[in-house]
């Protein structure tokens, strides 16, 4: 089973609404998926989230107010008693209108969550891929000017291509690669024996990436977005050295 197949049905199996087969299949998948186990690990904690922020106790002699508010009200009364039962169901109301707000900003943060995993390891597999190949570029150059033309008619996009050769962190190509269901750059570097793939898209309508520094599977990650560009930096090179990487490309 291939990931975007499992990502359809890890609700249902959270939720324990596979049987048979299917669910034998997603299960097997999510156990050796990382990017798809920290999914179904995300639609878990939204569910407690909004167990926890839903659930409000209601006073035990909740009902009997009900059901003589309702007679009063029948009856036309509008005694300070009514008055303070409204009081008390606004408050009430309010009550339930915090906790859902809370719950729906818990599944906000979660969605994005699981959305930021989800990116996250289609880089590392992107970036292992690279690694198995004879070389990590389908276009073999130190020249920026070499590199950067070739993406023409390849990609609607042209990504940003600079040589940091004399900072210690020389350009040796490009490719193409898939992250997600989009095609996208990369542009290859080297520190010393470490290749360094740079993957690069535009922002979608503007947004931008929360800047962040990640580790997984013994690779350091970087991302951050710059003049309506997303990047993505990942290498096994310590992580100090990657973020020197990436203040030169940012030009601090």
């Amino acid at each position: 089973m291939e990931c975007r197949e499992a990502r359809v049905a890890v609700s249902a199996l959270v939720d324990d609404e596979l049987s048979g087969e299917q669910k034998r299949l997603v299960e097997e998948h999510v156990a050796s998926c990382a990017a798809c186990s920290a999914i179904a690990e995300d639609y878990r904690r939204i569910g407690r989230s909004l167990k926890a922020a839903a659930f409000v106790r209601a006073p035990a002699d909740m009902g009997e107010r009900i059901r003589l508010q309702i007679a009063r009200e029948s009856g036309g009364d509008r005694s300070p008693a009514a008055s303070g039962w409204r009081t008390y169901a606004s408050q009430a109301a309010a009550l339930m209108l915090v906790a859902g707000l809370s719950a729906s900003a818990a599944w906000h943060l979660a969605t994005k969550r699981s959305a930021h995993n989800s990116l996250q390891g289609d880089i590392l597999s992107a970036h292992v891929r690279s690694l198995l190949q004879d070389r990590p570029t389908q276009i073999a150059s130190s020249d920026r000017h070499t590199v950067k033309p070739w993406f023409i008619g390849r990609l609607d996009y042209a990504p940003p291509v600079r040589d940091l050769t004399a900072e210690g962190f020389p350009l040796t190509g490009a490719r193409l690669d898939f992250v997600g269901d989009r095609r996208v750059a990369s542009i290859v570097y080297m520190r010393r024996q470490h290749v360094i793939n740079l993957f690069v898209w535009p922002a979608d309508a503007g947004a931008a990436v929360e800047p962040g520094s990640s580790a997984v599977k013994g690779y350091n990650a970087l991302t951050w977005t710059a003049d309506g560009v997303v990047h993505w930096a990942i290498s096994d090179l310590n992580l100090p050295e990657l973020t020197q990487f990436q203040s030169l490309l940012a030009g601090r």
